[in-house]
């Protein structure tokens, strides 16, 4: 998912959360980053105080810590389609994925044109198996960023998955030819090849794969071992 803000970030909303012990939590740490505000010199009644201080947050890992901040931009001044974007990111890594949808709902109320919100808008409807939303999202975010590798590389794995495989063919192909050295976009497109038996294919991508990153196997090796990993902690 992406996110961006003045200071390190990419994806989020504002959604108050209706549990109280949740609620009581956010309120410290909401008195905790006044602290911080106010040491720094700055002014939190600032919506972009808040924000630019989320950004830290988000970048140094402190994701709930961030989302307060980013809500607490947003109380300032809900047209801030940065904070909206972002607050989705940061829901999004809690595994809040409705609620990451509505944030970035949010941000399309006041603008249709910014190509992260809707990438971010795919990622969530992605993991939510919303395959025709995300493919909805990602063509959207295409045409307004036509030269973004990771649009079309997403787009192309959730058209495969809905079994349109020439286009997704195309879309992998074109992710490629943005960005050659795209590890992703490369593991995709040979993997669509396998699935449909079409070794020959398969094998010509592995090699232009090779030329762009000559060390591809080694990182396949990396991400098999770390796949094998994650599959024991959950055995």
């Amino acid at each position: 998912m992406k996110q961006y803000t003045s200071i390190p970030v990419r994806l989020d909303t504002l959604i108050q959360s209706s549990d109280g012990e949740s609620t009581h939590m956010n309120s410290d740490i909401r008195e905790q980053l006044i602290s911080v505000i106010d040491e720094a010199g700055d002014d939190p009644k600032i919506a972009e105080t808040w924000y630019n201080l989320g950004g830290t947050l988000y970048d140094r890992g402190h994701i709930q810590e961030a989302e307060t901040a980013f809500r607490e931009a947003l109380n300032l001044d809900e047209t801030l389609v940065g904070a909206w974007r972002d607050l989705g990111a940061a829901l999004f890594i809690q595994n809040r994925h409705d609620e990451a949808e509505e944030a970035l709902k949010g941000a399309l109320v006041h603008t249709d044109d910014d190509a992260d919100v809707w990438y971010n808008l795919g990622c969530v409807y992605n993991v939510m198996d919303r395959s025709e939303d995300a493919v909805i999202a990602f063509r959207r975010a295409s045409e307004l960023n036509p030269d973004d590798s990771d649009t079309w590389c997403n787009l192309g794995v959730v058209l495969s998955a809905l079994g349109e495989m020439d286009e997704a063919e195309i879309v992998l192909k074109k992710s490629v030819e943005i960005r050659p050295d795209h590890f992703v976009g490369w593991l995709n497109l040979i993997t669509h090849y396998n699935r449909q038996g079409r070794m020959k294919e398969a094998d010509e991508a592995h090699k232009s794969a090779l030329e762009f990153i000559p060390d591809f196997d080694e990182f396949m090796e990396d991400l098999q071992e770390s796949i094998d990993e994650a599959q024991e902690r959950e055995a």
